[in-house]
C-alpha cells in the first residue's frame, strides 16, 4: 500500500511485481554474501546447518522442513487459516532457496572467504543489513513472504505493538535454541559467528529503519493478515 498526499492507495500489479522481485533479490543476495564469508549466517540458516551436521542429512532438507513448519506455526499465531497465504509462504521459500543458490554460485568465483578478516566482516555485515532492507520491503507489501519473515510480521503487530526488534529477536530465539541443542548433542556447532550475533541484535532495528527510510511511501498493507483476532472484552 502507498501513502501519499494524506491518502492510501492499493499497489498496482506492476508496483507489487517490482517491490516483490527487488526485495526478494536483496534478501537472497544478502544471505549469499553472508554465507560466502563463512562468518556466521542468520539464525534460522545456522539452525538448519547444525541439524545437518548432527544428522548427516543435507541442509536443504532442514531448510525445507523449516519452511513448512513455520508456515504452519503462522496459522496458529495469526489465528487464521489462509491456504493462499500458506502456499504463498512455501512458494517464497522455494524461490528464495533457488536464488540464494544462484548468487552463491556467482560469488564462489570471487573466493570471498579468502579475504582478510576485516574485509570479510564488512561484507558479512553488509550482506545481513541488505537482508534486513529486503525483509522490510516485502513485509510492507505483505502479500507473499518467506514464512519466517511472515512470522516476524505477525509477532510484531499482534504481540509486540509494532516493535520490529522485539519481534525479530523473539523469532530468532527459537533458531538459536535449535543450534544450542545440536551443540549439546554433538559437542560441535557450525554457522554461528559474528554474523549470527549481528543478525540477532541488529536486524530488527534495520527493518524498522528501512520502514522509515527505504521507499517511505510504501506502508504495511493487508494488515488483517498479520493480526491475530483477539476477542473484545464485554
Amino acid at each position: 500500500m502507498h501513502y501519499r498526499d494524506g491518502q492510501y492507495f492499493e499497489l498496482s500489479f506492476r508496483q507489487f511485481f517490482f517491490y516483490f522481485i527487488f526485495s526478494l533479490t536483496l534478501d537472497a543476495l544478502g544471505n549469499a554474501l553472508s554465507v560466502s564469508t563463512n562468518l556466521g549466517s542468520a539464525p534460522w540458516t545456522a539452525g538448519a546447518a547444525n541439524l545437518s551436521k548432527l544428522t548427516g542429512f543435507p541442509i536443504a532438507l532442514f531448510l525445507g522442513l523449516t519452511t513448512v513448519l513455520v508456515a504452519t506455526a503462522n496459522i496458529f499465531f495469526s489465528g487464521k487459516l489462509n491456504w493462499k497465504r500458506f502456499f504463498g509462504n512455501i512458494l517464497f521459500g522455494v524461490l528464495f532457496s533457488l536464488m540464494v543458490g544462484i548468487f552463491n554460485g556467482w560469488l564462489a568465483v570471487l573466493h570471498l572467504n579468502q579475504l582478510p578478516i576485516y574485509e570479510k566482516i564488512i561484507i558479512d555485515i553488509a550482506g545481513l543489513a541488505t537482508v534486513g532492507v529486503g525483509i522490510s520491503i516485502y513485509q510492507r507489501v505483505n502479500v507473499i513472504l518467506h514464512p519466517i519473515d511472515d512470522l516476524t510480521n505477525i509477532l510484531r503487530f499482534s504481540y509486540f505493538k509494532g516493535s520490529a526488534p522485539k519481534a525479530q529477536m523473539s523469532n530468532f530465539i527459537v533458531a538459536i535454541f535449535i543450534s544450542l541443542i545440536c551443540w549439546l548433542l554433538s559437542g560441535t556447532v557450525v554457522a554461528l559467528n559474528i554474523g549470527t550475533a549481528f543478525a540477532f541484535i541488529c536486524q530488527g532495528s534495520i527493518i524498522a529503519w528501512s520502514d522509515r527510510h527505504v521507499f517511505p511511501a510504501l506502508v504495511h498493507g493487508n494488515m488483517e493478515q498479520s493480526h491475530k483476532d483477539i476477542p473484545q472484552q464485554s
